[in-house]
Parts: C-alpha cells; structure tokens; sequence
C-alpha cells in the first residue's frame, strides 16, 4: 500500500535491554499500561522477535519480526507487503498475527533489502530469495520440523508466485499454501492515472533504451512516484509488457496465465518438486480495489487465474470481498473477510 503506519510493540526483555537499570521499573510499568491499552483497542499491537538472518554471500544480514514473542509453534506465515512496504504494511496485520497464533501458526514480517523505497534499485527474484533464505533460516533453526504458509499484498502476490517457481524444491515442499491479497497488475495500474504529458511513455522508452543497451542498472532521469529512485530494469518490468512484475495483467491469453501460474497448484509443484505434500492457493481480489482499471472483468479475472492454476482439483479457488479497497482499509468488514479466509485457507490444509 502507499499509506505507511508503522508501529511495533515491544516486549518488556526488549525494553530492558534498552533501558538503564534505574529505568527497567519505570519501562515496565509503562508497558502494563501499554497492555492495558491495547486490550481495550480494537487492534492491539503486536510484540515478537526481531532477529537477523543471512546468506553466506550477503555483505549485510536483514531482518525479520516473528510474532508472537514466545511461542511454540512449528507452522509459521510469512506476510509479504507490496511497493513502499515495510513492517504493519496492511491495517489488518495485526488482527490477522493474532488469529494466526490462535491455531498453531506463527507471524513473520520480513524486511526485504526492497522494502520502503528500496524496491526501484531490487527485483522479484532478488526478493524471492532472500525470502527462500528467510525460510532456510527457519527451518534451520526448527531443526527441519517447520511449515510455511505465504500471504502476500500487491507486490508482495508477485513475490510469492516468483518463490514458488524459483525456490529450491525441499523448500517449496514445505509451502503449504499461498493467500494473494490484491493480485494487481503494475501494468494496467498505470492507466488508472493520466499521463497527461506523456512521462510515463518516455521514461518506458529510456528504460527500454538503457537495457538494449546493456544499463539495465541505471538509474532513471526521475524518480517513481516522485520519491523512489528506480533502475531502467525495474521501471520496464513494472511498466511494460510481459516482464517479470507482469505476471496478473488481464490482456495475456489462457495459456500465458498458465504459463505464469500453473505452478501455484498442486499439479504444477509436483511437475519439479514431486514430494509435494499439497499446495492451498487463494487469489483473494478487492473489488473496489483503485489501482484495477474499470474496463477489467474482475470476476471473468479470478476465473481464468483459478484455471490457470490448475483448478480447485489442485487447491486453488478465489473470493472477491465486495467493495473493498487495495489494502482493506475500507469498508470496515473488509479486514476481518480477509483474516477469516486465511484461516480457513490454513485450517484446510
């Protein structure tokens, strides 16, 4: 989503470790109050873990907040957000941390290196795997006794469906199932807003320039959405046609949907990774999202990416919440449709 909200409870070991010793007291008690708060707010905080993780390979460790703070759960949900995301990326995270915890699973909030503004200058596959690292790192830690669910948001759907294809198999076998909130495509977004002066036509044909020209890692001559500076590969794959962010658009054909999408269904994990033990995917659309041109179909739409899939015979189906906007803001159902249907999702398989 473009809103940010970024809040995150603390548990009282965090703040002792930040606090003098003369003031753990006075942190204590300002978290029973902040407990007391949050029981009578309709969206409490949520506290948990806030741990690194990384790649042998990598100069630098990220970050991921795993909720709650002390559990003993083995299954845990991986909670994608979309371009300028970062940690609380929807309203609904942390009603939806909560329910998850009620049956057995855990929260995970990663920071990719693309999170905020980070997205202009990374990728799809760069987000994918550090998200296959993220779930190496789980595992590893879990001794191998560990499952994972995916439940992406707008770009974050694009992120999910690039780990399943690309994640090592003994990692994809251990996704059990992948909820995409807000299946967008970036493309067609851009035509909900005039381009009145024809920038968004010129910066595709410098993007476009640049990769022809080997630049693909350029930076581009103005920033995306005024503040984000983006590469010439980022901006075409986000912008043209059939590029790795383009994967949702309603103009391909049945069979390039396939092509995009036929491995989130049982069938099409096991064609590469034949130990699957099954694989739960819903295609959850908002249908008064914004960013979805009106000429769209969206109910034809969540038909063909259904089939795609391979059908509900491979475990995929879809539900379009009535009314409801890109991130579930509004209308005030919205969000617990949405954290009701994970949970149904989770409690099927």
């Amino acid at each position: 989503t473009r809103e940010r909200l970024l809040a995150v409870g603390v548990t009282a070991a965090m703040v002792g470790a930040l606090l003098s010793r003369r003031r753990v007291a006075q942190g204590l008690l300002a978290l029973s109050r902040l407990a007391s708060s949050a029981a009578a707010s309709p969206t409490a905080p949520l506290s948990g873990c806030l741990y690194r993780y990384k790649h042998p390979s990598w100069p630098a460790p990220l970050q991921a907040f795993e909720s709650p703070a002390a559990h003993a759960h083995r299954k845990y949900c991986v909670y994608i957000g979309g371009l300028t995301d970062g940690l609380l990326a929807c309203s609904y995270v942390e009603a939806l941390g909560a329910a998850l915890d009620e049956r057995g699973w855990s929260l995970v909030q990663p920071v990719l290196s693309s999170s905020y503004a980070g997205f202009g200058c990374s990728s799809l596959q760069r987000d994918a795997d550090e998200l296959a690292q993220l779930l190496r790192h789980i595992a590893d830690r879990e001794e191998g006794d560990a499952e994972f669910a995916l439940v992406g948001h707008s770009t974050g759907c694009q992120d999910a469906v690039t780990l399943l294809r690309t994640a090592p198999p003994e990692l994809r076998c251990r996704v059990r199932a992948a909820v995409l909130q807000a299946p967008v495509s970036d493309r067609e977004s851009q035509t909900v807003e005039q381009d009145s002066d024809g920038s968004r036509g010129r910066l595709l044909a410098e993007a476009e320039a640049k990769l022809a020209a080997g630049e693909g890692e350029a930076l581009l001559s103005q920033k995306y959405y005024g503040f984000v500076p983006i590469s010439a590969s980022r901006f075409a794959s986000l912008v043209g046609r059939d590029g790795p962010d383009d994967l949702f658009s309603s103009d391909f054909t049945d069979e390039r949907l396939a092509a995009k999408l036929g491995h989130m269904g049982l069938a099409g994990q096991r064609a590469t990774a034949p130990s699957h033990p099954g694989l739960r995917t819903l295609f959850c659309f908002s249908g008064g999202d914004e960013y979805v041109p009106p000429s769209v179909d969206v109910p034809l739409l969540a038909r063909r990416f259904v089939a795609a899939a391979g059908g509900a015979e491979n475990g995929a189906s879809a539900l379009i919440l009535a009314g409801a906007s890109h991130n579930l803001a509004k209308p005030p159902r919205a969000a617990g449709e949405f954290v009701a249907a994970v949970c149904r999702t989770l409690d099927e398989i």
